[in-house]
C-alpha cells in the first residue's frame, strides 16, 4: 500500500497533521490553564482588596465582620474561601463550600510575605499582607476552588483528542482525492505509454498543462519517443530492404546450384559441396522471406482482422497436413479437444502459427512422445494451446524464445527458436491476441495462442497482410 507515491504523501501528510495536532492540543490547553489562572489571581487580588476595605474598620468586632463579608460576598455559595487573620487569631473564616470540594480547616496558614497565588489541592489561594492603624499585622487569605478549571482542561483536551482523529479522516481523504488529482496527468502519461505501439509511432502523451514540471517530464518523454521512433524505423527499413536486396541473388545462386547439382558424373566432393551450398542457401532464402513477412507484421500491430475463423476447423485441417511428419518420428498427435470456437482473424495467418508450433513441438519431442492440440474460450476469448511431451525449456529462455534470432542449444536440453516464433509473436500481435508458452525441462511445453472472439453478426475485410 505505502510503495505508491499518493500513499505515502498522504501518510506524511497526515502525520504531520497529527504532529501539529498533538502541539496544539498541548499549546492549547497549556495557555488555557495559564490564561484561567492568571485571570482568577487577578480575581482574587480585586477581593482581597474589597475585603480588607469592608474589615479595616470591623476588626474588633467578628459578628459584625461576619456579616459584611457574608453580605458581600457569600464565599460558601460562591464555592470561595475567606480568612482573616489579626495578629495571632483568626478573626473570621468562610465554612464549607456549597460543592465541598474542599475544607476550610485544612487550608494552611503561611505567614511569608507572598503576592503570587498559589494552589492548594483544588484551591487557588492568595494571601494579601496589610496592618491597622497600630501596625499590628492583618493577613487577608483568598482562595477560589479550582475544580471547575480542572474540568474545563480536560473537557477541552477530550474535545481536541476526539475531534483530532476525525480531521485526520476527513484529511486523509481530502489529501489522498487532492493526490490523485493532482498526478491524474502522470497516471495519464503511463496509460499512454503502456498503449504505445510502433504501429502508432506518430502518437505522443498528452501534456496536461497543470504543473510545470510534469509538463516539462511530458515533453522529455515525447523527446524520447521520437529518437525510438526514428531509431525504430530506421532498423525496420534496413532489415525491411536487406532482405528485399538479398532475395534476388539468393534466388539466383539457389537456381545455378540446383542447376548444377543436376548434372551428372560430378566429383563426389564437389556435388557434397554444391548439396551443403543448396542447404544453405535454401535456408537463407527462408530466412529472407521471413523477414519480409516480420516486416509486414509490424506494420499491422494492433489492428484486429474481421473475418470468422473456426479454430477447431483449422486445427482439424492443420493436423491432417502435419501428420505425416509426427508419423516419421513415430509421435502420438491428438486433437483439436475442445468446442467449436470462432475468432477474428485471418485463415491462412493463424494456420501459419499452428503450423510453426506444431513444427517446433514435432522437432523437440522424442519419439514415442505426445502432441496435443486443445481450443476453447477463456475470458471473452479463445485460445488455441499446443502441448507436448518434449524437452522442454528453460525458465531462463522462456521470455527471449520469441524474438528475432534468439537460439539456444537443444543438445543441451534446450529449444531453439529463430524466427519462427516471432513471426508467430508478430501474427498474433497483428490479430489483437498474444502468444504464451509454460515449460518446464523435461516435462514438455505448452504454447497458448489467445485471440478475441468474434462479435455475433459481424463480417468485414480483412487487413493486407
Amino acid at each position: 500500500m505505502l510503495r505508491s507515491a499518493t500513499s505515502r504523501l498522504v501518510a506524511l501528510y497526515c502525520l504531520l497533521l497529527l504532529t501539529l495536532g498533538a502541539v496544539f492540543l498541548v499549546f492549547t490547553v497549556s495557555n488555557f490553564r495559564h490564561y484561567t489562572r492568571e485571570v482568577i489571581a487577578s480575581n482574587l487580588s480585586i477581593r482581597a482588596a474589597g475585603v480588607w476595605s469592608i474589615s479595616q474598620n470591623l476588626l474588633n468586632q467578628p459578628v459584625a465582620l461576619a456579616a459584611a463579608i457574608q453580605s458581600g460576598f457569600s464565599p460558601e455559595v460562591q464555592n470561595r474561601f475567606i480568612r482573616i487573620r489579626y495578629g495571632d487569631r483568626i478573626i473570621f473564616q468562610s465554612g464549607d463550600p456549597a460543592d465541598g470540594r474542599f475544607k476550610p480547616s485544612l487550608i494552611p496558614m503561611d505567614d511569608a510575605a507572598n503576592d503570587n497565588a498559589r494552589s492548594i489541592g483544588d484551591v487557588l489561594l492568595l494571601s494579601r499582607h496589610y496592618r491597622d492603624p497600630r501596625g499590628r499585622p492583618v493577613v487577608v487569605d483568598i482562595g477560589q476552588s479550582f475544580y471547575f478549571v480542572h474540568t474545563l482542561e480536560r473537557e477541552l483536551a477530550t474535545s481536541i483528542f476526539i475531534a483530532l482523529p476525525i480531521l485526520l479522516v476527513f484529511a486523509a481523504i481530502g489529501g489522498y482525492v487532492l493526490m490523485r488529482r493532482a498526478l491524474s496527468p502522470i497516471e495519464t502519461m503511463i496509460k499512454e505509454t503502456e498503449a504505445y505501439t510502433f504501429n502508432r509511432a506518430d502518437t505522443r502523451l498528452p501534456l496536461v498543462r497543470t504543473e510545470p514540471r510534469i509538463e516539462e517530464l511530458g515533453m522529455a518523454l515525447n523527446r524520447l519517443l521520437d529518437r525510438l521512433s526514428r531509431a525504430y524505423s530506421h532498423a525496420s527499413r534496413f532489415s525491411a530492404d536487406a532482405a528485399h536486396e538479398l532475395r534476388t541473388p539468393l534466388t539466383i545462386v539457389r537456381g545455378e546450384l540446383e542447376l548444377l547439382a543436376g548434372r551428372k558424373n560430378l566429383q563426389p566432393e564437389v556435388e557434397t559441396a554444391v548439396a551443403n551450398a543448396l542447404e544453405e542457401i535454401t535456408r537463407l532464402s527462408g530466412m529472407v522471406d521471413s523477414l519480409i513477412l516480420l516486416s509486414r507484421m509490424e506494420s499491422m500491430w494492433g489492428k484486429k482482422s474481421h473475418a470468422p475463423v473456426d479454430l477447431r476447423k483449422l486445427a482439424e485441417d492443420t493436423l491432417v497436413q502435419i501428420g505425416l511428419l509426427a508419423e516419421e518420428k513415430q509421435l502420438r498427435l491428438s486433437g483439436p479437444e475442445g468446442p467449436t470456437v470462432i475468432v477474428a482473424g485471418d485463415p491462412d495467418r493463424l494456420r501459419q502459427v499452428l503450423v510453426n508450433l506444431l513444427d517446433n513441438a514435432i522437432k523437440y519431442t522424442p519419439r514415442d512422445g505426445r502432441i496435443t492440440v486443445r481450443v476453447g474460450i477463456e475470458k471473452d476469448r479463445g485460445f488455441i494451446s499446443v502441448e507436448d511431451t518434449g524437452i522442454g525449456i528453460a525458465s531462463a529462455h522462456l521470455e527471449g524464445i520469441f524474438e528475432r534470432f534468439y537460439r539456444v542449444s537443444p543438445d543441451r536440453g534446450e529449444i531453439g527458436a529463430g524466427l519462427g516464433l516471432a513471426i508467430v509473436k508478430s501474427i498474433c500481435a497483428a490479430h489483437g491476441g498474444e502468444v504464451t508458452v509454460k515449460s518446464e525441462l523435461g516435462q514438455g511445453s505448452i504454447f497458448r495462442v489467445d485471440l478475441p472472439l468474434m462479435p455475433a453478426g459481424e463480417h468485414g475485410a480483412l487487413p493486407s497482410f
